[in-house]
């Protein structure tokens, strides 16, 4: 296609990638000192990439380690602005020839969204279980120090004809200092994940329409073929190291290749999957406990918020709910709330209760959305400004402050007037009515059942055992 480079250097087009950079670090100081020269800042690079003179500034590099050792190279900022108005204008043309089961970096896509995938494939090899399921396992050895960029860029001017783009893309390889000229991709950057995906559609194609493997799932250069035939494997994990040897410069991993029966478990994407269960690896297990000890030392040094610390714990809790957890998540959420609670204002709950409330294994039924409404409710925000800030009903906001009074952490007398309570109470026979039965002997129309159902709370919790 022509005329792409115009697009990437439209200003609108540098506005939108801005706002992509710099999505979840509004706070970052580097953000904050680009955004208060914003117009004069993309108007600068504008320029420099319709002159031809845009270089990008030296990769920051850093390791990190667990599970493995990896060198990361991050962009300086403007670089990611770039980065991201390239991919918003070639993404799209790219993502249309993509096969429906590549999973990394696309939209709709993800880990989770492949673990469902791997799910319906198992069941339709194994016949619901019936019959042996194999899969091949494999992982690209080193993929991204061994990108041939020559290679990547054939398969990118085969729909890029404008050589402005190829020249905006060469820079951009040409930043990344690699042992080896003409080789590698920087880990960390979005042209990365993006290039990484259009490289190793060559191999999708060919494991799809050539080898016409039907039950085929890749995230970025993991992997994994299912099939009833141990032989069938065999003979495709022979066929995919020669094409990527041949076509790609590529080799698969000697060690992480492997062919297993599936009722072994199969390791894909931070899950262990077997027939009728799936459990997390140790591995994760082990990375998620040092980060709650982290945040644990940082939440007692007062660095960071109880809100910010759910908002980290919620990822994590929606990942592990797609795995036979129960048990293991009732234990962390009740870790959670003992070791991050709520701290307690001048009109708050009764202390006692509340550590009562801690060492009880109901506090493992009290959910992060509850809590958010909780944290709002106590800066002074009405039932609408909450509903209203977390994109959710007011008869859910409601039903989180039952809850919450149900479980100490809130008090009916803060949430509606004695008054109406007592009229409520009156209105009571027992803690078994249903709402139905005393909305039926109040006469007053203002009384909302999602006021009877907050004070039929308070009443479970005084009559608790």
């Amino acid at each position: 296609m022509k005329n792409l480079y115009e697009d990437i250097c439209n200003y609108e087009n540098l506005e939108k990638a801005f706002t992509k950079a710099r999505k979840h670090k509004t706070l970052k100081p580097y953000i904050i000192e680009f955004e208060e020269k914003l117009k004069e800042n993309l108007l600068q690079l504008q320029e420099e990439l319709i002159t031809q003179t845009y270089k990008p500034r030296p990769l920051k590099t850093f390791i990190i380690r667990g599970p493995k050792t990896r060198k990361i190279s991050k962009s300086d900022f403007r670089d990611r602005v770039i980065h991201h108005a390239i991919c918003n204008i070639i993404e799209p043309i790219f993502d249309k020839t993509f096969i429906y089961d590549s999973y990394a970096n696309r939209i709709m896509k993800g880990t989770l969204k492949a673990i469902e995938r791997f799910d319906e494939f198992k069941r339709k090899v194994s016949k619901n279980n019936h019959k042996a399921c194999y899969f091949l396992k494999a992982d690209i050895k080193h993929y991204f120090d061994t990108v041939d960029h020559q290679i990547l860029f054939n398969i990118l001017a085969r729909k890029i004809e404008d050589e402005k783009v190829i020249w905006l893309i060469k820079q951009i390889f040409d930043n990344h200092k690699t042992i080896e000229s003409g080789k590698g991709m920087p880990l960390g950057n979005l042209t990365s994940q993006f290039f990484a995906n259009v490289y190793l559609n060559e191999l999708d194609q060919y494991v799809k329409h050539f080898l016409k493997a039907k039950y085929y799932i890749r995230y970025v250069d993991d992997f994994i073929i299912l099939h009833g035939s141990i032989d069938q494997l065999q003979q495709y994990e022979k066929e995919i190291n020669k094409f990527l040897k041949e076509k790609l410069s590529l080799e698969l991993h000697p060690d992480k290749s492997k062919i297993l029966k599936l009722q072994k478990g199969a390791n894909f994407l931070g899950f262990r999957i077997f027939y009728n269960h799936k459990l997390i690896r140790k591995k994760n297990l082990k990375k998620f406990e040092r980060k709650f000890n982290k945040l644990k030392k940082e939440y007692n040094e007062g660095v960071i918020k109880r809100e910010r610390v759910i908002e980290k714990f919620e990822g994590w809790i929606a990942h592990i709910s797609y795995a036979d957890t129960y048990k293991y998540k009732r234990h962390l959420i009740r870790e959670i709330n003992k070791n991050f609670p709520i701290i307690k204002s001048a009109k708050s709950i009764n202390t006692k209760k509340h550590q009562n409330y801690l060492k009880r294994t109901e506090s493992s039924n009290v959910q992060f959305s509850s809590q958010k409404t909780l944290q709002l409710y106590k800066k002074g925000m009405t039932i609408k400004q909450i509903a209203q800030h977390r994109n959710i009903k007011e008869s859910t906001v409601w039903e989180h402050l039952a809850k919450l009074i149900e479980h100490h952490q809130c008090k009916i007398n803060d949430v509606l007037p004695k008054d109406k309570i007592n009229y409520i109470k009156q209105n009571m026979k027992s803690k078994a009515d249903s709402l139905k039965d005393v909305k039926k002997r109040i006469s007053d129309e203002a009384i909302t059942y999602d006021e009877i159902n907050c004070v039929l709370s308070s009443i479970k919790t005084e009559k608790k055992e």
